[in-house]
């Protein structure tokens, strides 16, 4: 005998539109790092060999930051679409098992 559960669709659902919206609000992050982090290099100043450095840090973290927050919104965005998946896989289940003749 086959054992029957349930899977809660309005939880997959609560689920989907979190990700959706965490996946908005990462938005804002991704663009401050690519778009307001960006200091000229003359800023770290000139003639002495320590603003380069400071220049090739600065740089360096702002690609590391926009990376990771690339990553992150992969990871969101590849959770949301698999369990928007398995959400309508379970609808499909369910409509199937609700079918006249269906064992």
């Amino acid at each position: 005998m086959a054992e029957q559960f349930r899977v809660d669709l309005e939880e997959l659902d609560v689920v989907v539109r979190q990700l959706r919206h965490l996946q908005r609000d990462m938005d804002d992050p991704t663009q401050t790092v690519t778009y307001d982090t960006t200091i000229p290099r003359a800023a770290f100043g000139i003639n002495f060999v320590e603003a380069g450095k400071l220049a090739g840090a600065h740089d360096g973290m702002q690609a590391y930051l926009s990376d990771v927050l690339g990553a992150l919104q992969d990871l969101i965005r590849t959770f949301g679409e698999k369990t928007e998946a398995s959400r309508g896989a379970y609808e499909d289940q369910e409509h199937d098992a609700r079918r006249p003749g269906h064992d």
